[in-house]
């Protein structure tokens, strides 16, 4: 933009108007220099020159040029929609834990199956499994399933094997056999199975001592690298990029959030996903996993994390998940302490380190159990007794079904209905 100069006055009046010398102060007489070693101007040019401010100043300030305008950037194409070309065929990573190598060998060759490692999964073995009679033109769903205990290791049954070498195969095969039936029941979209296998027994870093935990308490939780690096965030970029890149499925089938599931201490996983605050997510289920903190923690971190995913428990009627009638009734428990706090609470107050009469808890544990019902447990055990009505965001399915079958019932909301969220 054009500048204005500073002052009224224009060159030929500098020395006509006293007021108007360098620096707009008018000199004293008596140090004026002599006309002699001044410029003189004509009488006839300073005429000339004040008609021409005169001018100037009929005209007034020169108008602003318009400022110049950034160039309009050019607009992103519109995402190209198009069907798959699914490749059929099995990839499998020779490196691979030997078990899941002659798994693979195993299995019927129809389908698509891939078999490698990926740094989403800590580095460790991730399958990948699209049913046979996929169509091409046809919109994808993505179930990332987290296995239990001790199916990180597979290896098939033989006699004399125990059930915790060969648990994995069989939790394999089950939840494979769920995924082809779950595309051939819902004809309207194909199916992908993403199953990462966990680094078995792990502790939280810095952990010192024995512990009886004998599955992975970090899968899914980046906390220290490299040891702790599973994130799945990568892994979800990871698995779409070789969906697309090697097994042909177009990225406009790919949907945008996925399911991510959990059977038994799988559902860890599904935990230390919501504290990350994955927005890929849509549906949580978990499969007789909603274990104490773990349900009710991935609930709260969805919320805290403004995440819009749904959650649904499966649980076993009486079995090791149900908080209240199962092996071990959290609920029950928990809430039994915080009455036996209040009635002991008086008697408590001098005694913090005196062991409760009826419990296993000195004063001050069981204050602190309390509290922590109060906080944590209260609110979530009451909407589980009313059926989680008063948690729209959670669909609560009591189930006869044993806890060992449900990978084979329920994976992938195998068997669950479709409308199972209420408006």
């Amino acid at each position: 933009m054009a500048q204005r100069m500073n002052g009224g006055c224009s060159f030929a009046l500098v020395f006509a108007l006293s007021g108007c010398a360098p620096g707009n102060v008018a000199e004293p007489i008596g140090d004026r220099p002599a006309l002699a070693d001044a410029e003189i101007v004509s009488p006839g040019a300073a005429a000339n020159e004040q008609a021409s401010a005169a001018s100037e100043l009929e005209r007034g300030p020169a108008s602003p040029q318009p400022e110049a305008q950034p160039e309009a950037q050019p607009q992103p194409p519109p995402p190209v929609v198009a069907d798959s070309t699914i490749q059929a065929g099995f990839t499998v990573d020779p490196t691979a834990q030997p078990g899941l190598v002659e798994f693979a060998a195993a299995l019927e060759q129809v389908g698509t199956l891939w078999i490698g490692k990926l740094e989403g999964n800590g580095g460790r073995d991730v399958l990948i499994f699209i049913p046979p009679g996929a169509d091409d033109a046809k919109p994808f769903e993505l179930v990332f399933h987290f296995h239990g205990t001790y199916s990180e290791h597979v290896e098939q049954q033989r006699e004399g094997l125990k059930k915790n070498q060969w648990v994995g195969w069989e939790r394999l095969g089950q939840t494979l056999a769920a995924i082809t039936q779950l595309q051939q029941d819902r004809p309207h979209h194909n199916v992908a199975l993403i199953y990462p296998f966990s680094a078995g027994k792990r502790l939280e870093p810095g952990h010192r001592g024995w512990s009886n935990v004998a599955y992975d308490r970090m899968w899914m939780d980046p906390a220290a690298p490299p040891d702790y690096r599973d994130d799945f965030a990568k892994l979800h970029e990871q698995v779409t990029a070789l969906l697309v890149d090697e097994l042909g499925v177009h990225a406009s089938k790919l949907p945008d959030a996925v399911i991510a599931e959990g059977h038994s201490a799988g559902g860890i996983a599904l935990l230390n996903i919501a504290r990350r605050g994955s927005a890929k997510v849509r549906e949580y289920i978990f499969l007789d996993a909603s274990f104490q903190s773990w349900a009710d923690g991935c609930y709260a971190a969805v919320k805290d994390t403004g995440a819009s995913a749904k959650l649904t428990l499966v649980v076993t009627d009486k079995g090791i998940a149900d908080p209240f009638a199962g092996r071990d009734p959290w609920c029950v428990n928990m809430k039994a302490e915080a009455a036996l706090w209040a009635d002991k609470k008086s008697w408590c107050a001098s005694r913090p380190s005196e062991q409760v009469a009826g419990s296993s808890w000195t004063c001050a544990e069981l204050e602190a159990r309390a509290e922590e019902w109060r906080d944590d447990y209260k609110a979530w055990c009451a909407a589980y007794e009313d059926g989680m009505q008063s948690l729209p965001e959670v669909t609560l399915i009591p189930t006869k079904v044993y806890h060992k079958d449900q990978p084979r019932r329920f994976s992938g909301g195998l068997g669950l209905p479709e409308d199972r969220w209420r408006p």
